[in-house]
């Protein structure tokens, strides 16, 4: 039990404060998503309260204090999520820490509210919370997790203090070596995680870099006139439609870098499949393929309102299959 590597100047950071009771009321962990902010503000907020922490301040999983948190039965310590099957939290769940706070610690420590992801609060969550941050208990610490930092109130993050995690491919890639097969591919699946490596690691155990192949399959098929969109879609669905969304983002990116580049290879999110991107570039104008992003872009907005994903992504490679057939030059 212990912190992620690219974590240690944050985790020393906080327990130097806490050591020297210059510990704020509030703190903000901002940065991408897969670096593991959750798993930090929770294995923190247990060694605030954990009886004997191991060196470096890490909890010891041991005491009662410890147990207590992992059955998740600890009294002062509070986690604020969206309730099941929905995306927002809510009024009542930010009341609900108002009560909480204003409660005696159960054990004489601290009392920790860990609300993740903050930015999920809706408007009237966010001015109730705002309440609590501005008359803060004793010894009690919020930890808000997001790595959507500007879709927070400025209210909101004036009344905290940011702790950033930023993207160590050094780090990283020591880590994901550690943890993955001898001969797995740890740049190309840094690179398409964005460097974040807890979203790397997922990427190769749910053999999505596989799964990714076969979707430009379907979309060199699409391109061919020799799959259905609808068909397509629904294999879209069933690999999950927000994540093909975000690989038709990235490839129709890519592809306007390789159209639009001279003499120097452009940057590439996806570098193992230039080739063929660059073969589908060939058959659509620079202009329909910023047409092409804005549409997929404008399809993850829709998919975060919670709007049909069949119809999104049927709408989407629709679009795509007639910006194919209007051009009549043909893949080689």
């Amino acid at each position: 039990m212990a912190y992620f590597p690219w974590q240690q100047s944050q985790w020393q950071r906080l327990q130097a404060a806490h050591q020297q009771g210059r510990l704020p009321h509030a703190l903000l962990l901002t940065g991408p998503q897969g670096l593991g902010k959750e798993a930090f503000a929770r294995l923190f907020a247990q060694s605030l309260l954990c009886e004997a922490p191991q060196q470096d301040a890490v909890p010891c999983g041991q005491c009662r204090y410890c147990r207590l948190y992992q059955a998740g039965n600890h009294p002062d310590i509070l986690s604020v999520v969206p309730p099941e099957g929905k995306k927002a939290i809510v009024v009542d769940q930010t009341r609900a820490i108002g009560r909480f706070v204003t409660l005696k610690s159960q054990y004489a420590g601290h009392k920790v509210v860990i609300i993740h992801p903050a930015e999920a609060m809706n408007i009237n969550a966010s001015n109730s919370l705002l309440k609590t941050l501005e008359e803060p208990s004793a010894e009690t610490l919020l930890l808000l997790v997001t790595h959507r930092p500007a879709q927070l109130p400025a209210t909101i993050r004036s009344r905290c203090q940011e702790i950033r995690f930023g993207i160590e491919p050094d780090a990283g890639r020591a880590w994901l070596a550690q943890q993955l097969p001898r001969g797995a591919d740890i740049d190309l699946l840094l690179a398409l995680a964005g460097g974040a490596t807890l979203k790397a690691l997922q990427l190769a155990e749910e053999g999505m870099v596989e799964q990714r192949s076969a979707l430009l399959d379907g979309l060199e098929q699409l391109a061919g006139q020799t799959l259905d969109p609808v068909a397509l879609a629904a294999r879209c669905n069933k690999q999950g439609t927000g994540w093909s969304l975000d690989c038709l983002y990235t490839w129709t990116a890519d592809m306007i870098r390789l159209k639009s580049a001279g003499s120097q290879p452009p940057h590439s999110a996806n570098p193992d499949l230039q080739g063929r991107l660059l073969k589908l570039a060939d058959r659509v104008s620079l202009p329909e393929l910023f047409l092409l992003q804005d549409d997929v872009r404008e399809a993850q907005q829709a998919l975060e309102r919670n709007l049909n994903p069949a119809l999104i992504m049927e709408s989407v490679l629709i679009h795509w299959q007639r910006s194919f057939r209007s051009n009549k030059r043909k893949i080689a």
